[in-house]
């Protein structure tokens, strides 16, 4: 139609009626082209709220996640810690061969954590991290995914530790099943807990395996290593745990 008009106009020399068919056509282009930007920035950011909604409950896991690690080390190094100490001076756990047993074997449980970085990588992966507008976010979950303590808290928590192939391998039976029947629970995939427990043995019995487990050379320099490493994760957590919570508090403030 418009090219039409415009040749017509050309057979009559009607020079005016030309500039203003072209200036029609320019403002169009114009005009289509921004409608098209404008739609294109608003599937960005319909994008970028969908990813952060994503973000947002990840970190929600995680945090979740830390509470429970921190509860289960903390009592980890407890147990390491009692253990250590009946080794070291020969005091026994709250007076009892049975529940320094206990500790000797509690003491080497392991539950290793990581990022649930999903959202995270799924963006990054696709070079679409840009979708974020908010530079510092972007960063602070940079530095949080990417460079965090979770990297650290995987390297340090990825392997058995040889103190609890030793002291699992000195506990007779009887002990370690009472352990896993009484004094650990697994209510479901995302939590496990510690619990006091009564002997499944005399105290004359709990006392031979003390006995048996200091006899071996191996054993106390692997406890106090494992027991250092898990006071380590402890204290690189608590900044995980700053860290996702200063992350939440930003994503809120910006909404």
């Amino acid at each position: 139609m418009i090219l039409r008009r415009v040749i017509q106009h050309v057979r009559k020399q009607e020079w005016t009626a030309i500039w203003i068919d072209l200036v029609i056509v320019v403002v169009g282009v114009f005009i289509g082209i921004q409608v098209s930007n404008w739609n294109a920035a608003r599937a960005d950011d319909a994008r970028a709220q969908a990813y952060l909604a994503r973000i947002q409950g990840n970190l929600n896991t995680d945090l979740q996640s830390i509470q429970r690690r921190d509860l289960f080390w903390r009592q980890v190094v407890g147990y390491g810690d009692g253990a250590i100490r009946y080794a070291e001076t020969g005091e026994l756990v709250d007076g009892s061969a049975w529940k320094t047993v206990l500790a000797f074997y509690q003491a080497s449980q392991v539950w290793p954590w990581a990022t649930y970085d999903t959202t995270y990588q799924e963006l990054s992966n696709a070079g679409q991290l840009g979708l974020i507008k908010d530079g510092n976010l972007r960063d602070a979950l940079t530095q949080y995914y990417a460079e965090g303590a979770g990297n650290d808290l995987d390297y340090i928590l990825s392997s058995q530790p040889e103190y609890r192939k030793i002291v699992r391998g000195l506990t007779p039976v009887v002990g370690s099943n009472q352990v896993w029947a009484k004094c650990w629970k697994l209510p479901n995939a995302y939590e496990q807990f510690l619990l006091d427990c009564e002997s499944p043995m005399s105290e004359a019995d709990a006392q031979i395996v003390l006995d048996n487990y200091l006899k071996d050379p191996k054993l106390l320099s692997e406890l106090r290593f494992w027991n250092s490493t898990q006071s380590v994760a402890v204290k690189l957590i608590a900044n995980n745990k700053l860290a996702v919570t200063a992350i939440l508090q930003r994503m809120q403030n910006d909404k």
